[in-house]
This record gives structure tokens, C-alpha cells and sequence, in this order.
């Protein structure tokens, strides 16, 4: 029964007189307190943006794969608008992630701009994630008309009998890659398969669900059936392709460690021949440790037993950039060019598999704003690195995006905890 007006209103003016005395002994403290309460609290707003950031980006991922699916069942004419609205969302969170960074790194800038950054940033992932959702609706809405819902279905099922085919080659390439590389190098892919047909059961077991509502005339039940067994069949063949994609970058990294190897034999008779004649006795001790320190990785590669190709490139690399350190201060720029070239190569295949392993991770498991912008800051890097004329410039923003990539990876990790 609803409370007299009368009754409750003077409920209310007693509980404020007893408030007001209250809050008058307290204020006194609360104001203490502020001073230190705000030089802690977050800048306002960057919660919000973090939030909005990873919203959109799941959700331009998510448009990603209804437009291939999209594709496939209304053909390129009808998916036109579709491809450019996600073109544009792209654009939009490429921006979003850019500033975001700029928030993370504290970059010693004023207030009011950081808060119109994390203004921006919410403005930028809203309409990113609204413009493609706008999309991904309407054709969600076309799936849902009960005249298309069987050859949806028909094409869905297609779908996961294929992931089902591809599931034994998938196997077998998981299999190879733990007797060739240890624990580490495979871990971004070693339960894969298992989430993949759990994936594969969940679709279909939500495309039998969407048969049953169809021949009751459930239009409801049909839709959310279909989206459901989509979701899931997306989700396993992502995982599959994963695992080859991990075979194809790890046989890169072997591949390129030879590549390397041979060009940093030749760095160390140079090395050398310049430590044998240094300009002073400090470039000589300095170039020495180098080359006893390339000296050892060098022999270290491929050792016996099972091997992590990406870890033993990371090492060479890290090597070698220690030895042009050393080299450069004895030598003139055109040959610390020349140096920082061949390290570039296997910096550059180093950081694309960082890069693709977590964009793996957070494709499949998810992350938060801090992991994704660091992934899309490796990113950009990369985009440098590769676009750079300048080798050395090239070579700094290649390790850059091995760097970020790292951290992108430990705060994925962390989260998913």
C-alpha cells in the first residue's frame, strides 16, 4: 500500500534535521580529507573512456566477423555500406587508442587537455562502436525474418562442419609444435582445440535449438539461437586459425634466426677487427663484452632438445643491438646504419609475433583497455618501424613495438585472471 504524501514527507524533514546536525560535524573532516582524497582519485572521466574503449573495441571485432558472415550470405553488393562503416569505426578507434595512450603514459600535460582527451576518447569508441552495431543490426534483423532463417541456418551449419574438417590437420599441427618448441613458445595456443570443439558443441547444440524454433514459428527464439550458434562458430575457427598461424611464426622466427645468424658473423669479424684497433681503450672493453655476449647466444641457438624460435630471436636481436651499441661508439654513422639494417629484419619478426600471439589472446579470452591500448600503440610502432627509411629510427620503434606488445600481453594475462 503506497505511504501517505503527508507522512512521508514528514518522515523525511525529521531525518534531515538529524542529518544536518550529522553532516556539520563531519564536513569539517570531509574537508580535511579532500585535498588528499583527490590528489588520488583517477582523472575524471578515464574510467569511463577505458570502459567505452573496450566496449567498442569488442564490438568493432564482433562487426568484423558478422561482415565476413554478412558476406558470405548477402553477397558484397548488400555489404557494401557494412565494409565502410567498419572502416570508419577502425579510423575512429585507431584515434581513441592514440589519446588513450597519451593518458597512460602521464605525459606531463595540463588538466583541462587531459580531460578533453578522455572526453574525446569516449566520443571517438561511442560512435565506433554505434556505427558498426548500426550495421551489424540490420543484417541481424534480415537473419531474423523467418524466411531466412533456414538458409542461415543451412550456411551456419556449413560453417561448423568445415571447423569440424579442419579440426584433425589442427591437431596434428598442435602435436608437431610440442615436440618441436617448448611449453612457452606454444602456450598462446595449447588449449585451442579443446576451446574449439567446446565451441563447435555450444553451435551446434544452439543451431539445433534455432531448427526446433523455426518449425514452431518462434521468431524470437530462432533469432537468438542463430546469433548464439554464429558467435560460437566464429569463435572455434578463430581458434584454429590461431594455432596455424602460431606454426607460420614460429618457422618465421626459425627461418629469420639463420638469416640473422649469418649477418651477425660477419658484424663480429668487423667487431672485432675494430676492438683489435679501437680508436681508445674504453670502445675496445665496451665492444669486447658485445661480442662475448653475441659470442654466447650465438652458440646457444638450437641447442638440443625442444626450442623456443621467437625467445632465441629476441636474445639474438637484443645481442646484436647491444653490439652496434658498442660498435657505434667507435665507428662513424654510415656504419651504425649499416648495423642497426641487419638487426631490423628480426626485430621487425620478433615484434609481429608479440603482436599477433596477443592480439590472439585478447581476440579469444578478451582484455582490458590497458592491454588493447597497449596493443594498438605495438601496433602503430610497427606501422613505423615498417614505413621508416631511417634504419636506426626504424629499428628504436620496431623494439618500441616489441616493448608495448610485451606489456600488452602481461596486462591481458593479468586480467584474464
Amino acid at each position: 500500500m503506497t505511504p501517505d504524501i503527508v507522512t512521508v514527507l514528514g518522515t523525511a524533514g525529521g531525518t534531515v534535521v538529524v542529518a544536518f546536525a550529522a553532516l556539520t560535524v563531519a564536513g569539517v573532516v570531509l574537508l580535511t580529507r579532500r585535498a588528499r582524497r583527490t590528489a588520488k582519485a583517477p582523472l575524471p572521466g578515464r574510467t569511463d573512456a577505458g570502459v567505452a574503449l573496450v566496449r567498442a573495441d569488442d564490438a568493432v571485432r564482433a562487426a568484423a566477423d558478422d561482415l565476413a558472415f554478412a558476406v558470405a550470405q548477402f553477397g558484397e553488393d548488400r555489404t557494401r555500406d557494412f565494409s565502410r562503416a567498419l572502416e570508419a569505426a577502425r579510423a575512429d578507434l585507431d584515434k581513441a587508442f592514440a589519446l588513450q595512450n597519451r593518458l597512460d603514459d602521464a605525459e606531463p600535460e595540463g588538466e583541462n587537455r587531459r580531460k578533453g582527451w578522455a572526453k574525446s576518447i569516449r566520443a571517438l569508441a561511442d560512435r565506433a562502436r554505434e556505427t558498426v552495431q548500426a550495421e551489424a543490426a540490420r543484417f541481424a534483423d534480415l537473419r531474423r525474418s523467418e524466411a531466412s532463417a533456414p538458409e542461415t541456418l543451412k550456411l551456419i551449419r556449413a560453417q561448423l562442419s568445415a571447423v569440424e574438417t579442419r579440426t584433425p590437420a589442427a591437431e596434428k599441427v598442435l602435436a608437431d609444435l610440442r615436440k618441436t618448441y617448448v611449453e612457452s613458445a606454444v602456450a598462446p595456443v595449447a588449449d585451442n582445440i579443446d576451446a574449439a570443439v567446446k565451441a563447435v558443441a555450444a553451435a551446434r547444440t544452439a543451431a539445433d535449438e534455432a531448427d526446433a524454433a523455426i518449425a514452431a514459428s518462434r521468431v524470437t527464439a530462432v533469432s537468438d539461437a542463430l546469433d548464439t550458434a554464429q558467435r560460437r562458430g566464429r569463435e572455434a575457427a578463430t581458434l584454429l586459425d590461431a594455432i596455424e598461424r602460431r606454426r607460420d611464426e614460429l618457422a618465421a622466427a626459425v627461418a629469420e634466426i639463420a638469416t640473422l645468424a649469418a649477418e651477425q658473423q660477419k658484424a663480429l669479424e668487423q667487431a672485432r677487427a675494430l676492438r683489435d684497433a679501437p680508436p681508445d681503450p674504453d670502445s675496445s672493453a665496451a665492444v669486447n663484452d658485445a661480442i662475448a655476449a653475441l659470442e654466447s647466444e650465438l652458440a646457444a641457438v638450437g641447442g638440443a632438445g625442444r626450442r623456443d624460435p621467437v625467445a632465441e630471436l629476441d636474445r639474438l636481436v637484443d645481442a646484436d643491438d647491444a653490439l652496434d651499441v658498442a660498435v657505434s661508439a667507435a665507428r662513424n654513422q654510415q656504419r651504425r646504419l649499416d648495423g642497426a639494417r641487419g638487426a631490423l629484419a628480426g626485430a621487425l619478426v620478433s615484434a609481429r609475433a608479440q603482436i599477433s600471439s596477443v592480439e590472439d589472446f585478447i581476440g579469444s579470452r578478451g582484455g582490458g583497455a590497458g592491454s588493447r591500448t597497449k596493443l594498438a600503440e605495438a601496433k602503430r610502432e610497427l606501422v613505423i618501424a615498417e614505413n621508416e627509411s631511417d634504419p636506426v629510427a626504424a629499428l628504436d620503434a620496431a623494439r618500441r613495438a616489441q616493448n608495448r606488445a610485451r606489456d600488452a600481453d602481461d596486462l591481458a594475462r593479468y586480467a584474464g585472471r
